[in-house]
């Protein structure tokens, strides 16, 4: 069965997880400290230019009185803090920057300052003024709304590039992945019906590598198959013409042996047949849809005077088959069945789920368990179950590759309570009503 790859299992969902936090942490850890930065130097320019204003408006103020300051845009002196019109979410704001403004003053002053955030008689601040021999008097400097506003020039430009390098990273990474992905997909399709395809190459680094070298070992793999396809369909064909001949022979004599002779003959005859089934294949064969309890049924009539039992179940059990290759391969089973198992024997076709099974069960001892993987194998022969002639080990090959090649398997199985079954699992087809 080809393994189901979990989308947590996922590689190209793993490496795009941790470039999205690697990427958040690192993008989120720099943008809290340039905004910290930009920040600490607003606060920092804005300070100098109050302590500036302060110094020289406090000069003034030491040798004449306020009405003579001249009109500094906005600024106002007045001899107590007027009423403030805040609210809370305004106060706590421009309380926090307040304080950070008066930090700055004392440093730059020398001496403590007393500073309020208001918005009257406009968005700005209170300093208080110290001038010396007067009374205390408050100095109001407008502020712009660029100093309680986030950077968003600079929040808008690192969001561009975090989403920039994500999207490079994640293309990069698709880049490894495709060409891994499509390996898969090649690979599961493998089998002995199937020969491993040419993919097209593509990727970079050690992807584009891999498909290259892929490619190298399915044009390997093609050339094996087809030698020794040649290989033994050139056999099996060139053993027909001395068999013939023999046969011709035998029946111009009357010896003793001749019986004899023509059994030799005769699985000599059966193990050619075996080569070129295995050798053909079933490629060249269309697959069409057939209800395959009657094909069965069909199949197993020339056996039943041997003792070999048909079911006949109510309802269809329908699958797209080449029918050549599946008559093939009941005919090997059934045979099987006759010459290594024990009356009775019985074929039946049953719906399993998704699955059309076609089944030859005996009440033999079959294989042993450790050996039914091996018994699928070509040119195996298991000696221990498996005493008769005129076999190369190819019978349950050549079905386990038709099965296969149906998009189905083999499977061996022993049966309760005592007994032995072979069976066909083919994908069932929707009915055609």
């Amino acid at each position: 069965m080809t393994p189901v790859l979990r989308l947590r299992d996922s590689l190209y969902l793993r490496l795009a997880l941790v470039l999205l936090v690697a990427l958040a942490a690192s993008y989120g850890t720099m943008t809290m400290l340039f905004l910290a930065h930009l920040d600490e130097a607003r606060v920092n320019s804005f300070s100098r230019t109050i302590a500036v204003q302060v110094t020289l408006i406090e000069d003034f103020l030491e040798t004449r009185p306020a009405a003579e300051l001249p009109s500094l845009r906005g600024r106002i002196i007045a001899p107590t803090l007027p009423a403030l019109t805040l609210d809370e979410a305004e106060r706590a704001e421009r309380a926090e920057r307040a304080a950070q403004i008066k930090e700055r003053l004392d440093e730059e002053l020398g001496r403590p300052v007393r500073v309020v955030a208001t918005l009257t008689p406009s968005p700005g601040l209170w300093v208080d003024l110290r001038p010396a021999g007067r009374a205390p008097q408050w100095l109001f400097l407008p502020t712009s709304n660029a100093l309680y506003r986030r950077a968003d020039s600079l929040i808008f430009s690192l969001v561009v590039g975090f989403v920039v390098v994500l999207v490079g990273g994640m293309f990069l990474l698709w880049q490894v992945q495709r060409p891994l992905k499509q390996l898969v997909t090649a690979l599961e399709a493998v089998g002995p019906a199937a020969p491993p395809q040419r993919l097209g190459v593509s990727g970079v680094g050690i992807s584009r590598v891999l498909i290259e070298r892929y490619n190298e070992m399915a044009e390997r793999q093609r050339r094996h198959e087809e030698d020794r396809a040649i290989m033994l369909a050139g056999v099996a064909h060139d053993l027909r013409t001395p068999i013939t001949r023999l046969r011709l022979l035998l029946e111009l004599q009357n010896g003793e042996r001749r019986g004899e002779l023509n059994q030799n003959l005769g699985e000599i005859e059966r193990i050619t047949e075996q080569f070129l089934a295995f050798a053909r294949g079933d490629d060249d064969e269309a697959a069409s849809i057939h209800d395959l309890k009657p094909f069965v049924q069909e199949v197993a009539a020339p056996y039943r005077a041997r003792g070999v039992a048909a079911g006949d179940g109510d309802g269809e059990a329908l699958a797209a088959v080449r029918p050549n290759a599946l008559r093939r391969a009941v005919v090997n089973l059934i045979e099987n069945a006759l010459e290594y198992g024990t009356a009775p024997i019985a074929v039946a076709v049953r719906v399993d789920g998704a699955d059309v099974v076609v089944a030859v069960a005996d009440a033999g001892c079959g294989i042993p368990a450790g050996d039914m993987a091996r018994a699928m194998r070509p040119f195996t022969r298991l000696d221990a179950s498996r005493g008769g002639t005129g076999h190369c080990g190819l019978g349950l090959a050549i079905v386990a590759r038709i099965a296969e090649g149906h998009g189905g398997r083999l499977v061996l199985r022993k049966t309760e309570p005592a007994g032995f079954a072979a069976e066909i699992h083919l994908p069932g087809a929707p009915s055609l009503a």
